[in-house]
């Protein structure tokens, strides 16, 4: 039996398990068109909760490993992960899990304040120097890279640079965490646009790919920009997922 720790150094259990059944379903353990255990004889085996299952399968869902309809269970529909990253977010909690569920790999920290992609993002000249991070940002378990990030942190934070390299979770929490600075919005740009050669060959791409470029700023009480992160995803591998419930 293959067991899930609850080390509190370890990964998420919800990640675990999905890498488990990713195991079983590489192997053939579960082959191509039947149906995994139900959610219940899953509780049952790893002794976890049914949101543990839940998001296990929805992992592996978003993989394309399995597809899944109600009332008839989780079906395998292939054997290894489709090229394709779905981002799926509610809520500022959901920002800080997909940073806490991927990896965050640091190619550069400096300092600047004539950048003009950040000039035309706070629309004049900062009056002191921010800091830039350019990171990939890639799946924990080695799958191909999910993005190309370029994050913006206001210099106030620029005491922040030794730590960014050791942060675990999104950056915007270790602001709030060390200068008691709260993030109050998030808002969220998506636009369709060539990806630029230089980062696509840091990402592995084709020439002349398209990218999804996603940016965020945070913004903090008074309307204080705290940070802004540029994201290039290739637009072959991802896809962003959002649920609207009607209001009023």
């Amino acid at each position: 039996m293959l067991n899930v720790t609850t080390d509190s150094d370890a990964l998420p259990r919800y990640h675990q398990l999905s890498n488990v059944l990713r195991q079983r379903i590489e192997a053939g353990v579960y082959e191509v068109g039947a149906l995994l255990p139900t959610e219940s004889e899953l509780c049952g085996e790893f002794n976890v909760s049914r949101y543990t299952v839940r998001e296990a399968l929805r992992r592996l869902t978003d993989s394309g490993l399995l597809q899944r309809r109600q009332g008839s269970g989780s079906q395998v529909i292939a054997r290894e992960p489709q090229a394709a990253f779905v981002q799926s977010m509610r809520s500022l909690s959901g920002l800080f899990q997909y940073a806490t569920d991927t990896r965050f790999d640091i190619r550069s920290i400096e300092k600047v304040k004539n950048d003009s992609e950040l000039v035309g993002f706070l629309g004049g000249q900062p009056r002191r120097r921010w800091l830039r991070v350019e990171a990939v940002r890639n799946e924990p378990d080695g799958h191909a890279p999910i993005s190309f990030t370029r994050v913006f942190i206001n210099g106030q934070f620029a005491g922040l640079a030794p730590k960014l390299a050791e942060q675990d979770g999104p950056f915007y929490s270790l602001i709030e965490s060390e200068y008691g600075e709260v993030v109050t919005t998030v808002w969220q740009d998506i636009t369709a646009e060539p990806m630029p050669s230089a980062i696509g060959e840091i990402l592995g791409c084709e020439p002349d790919v398209w990218a999804v470029r996603v940016v965020r700023r945070y913004i903090g009480e008074n309307d204080k920009q705290l940070q802004i992160s540029i994201n290039y995803h290739p637009a072959d591998r991802f896809s962003y997922s959002m649920q609207l419930r009607r209001g009023g």
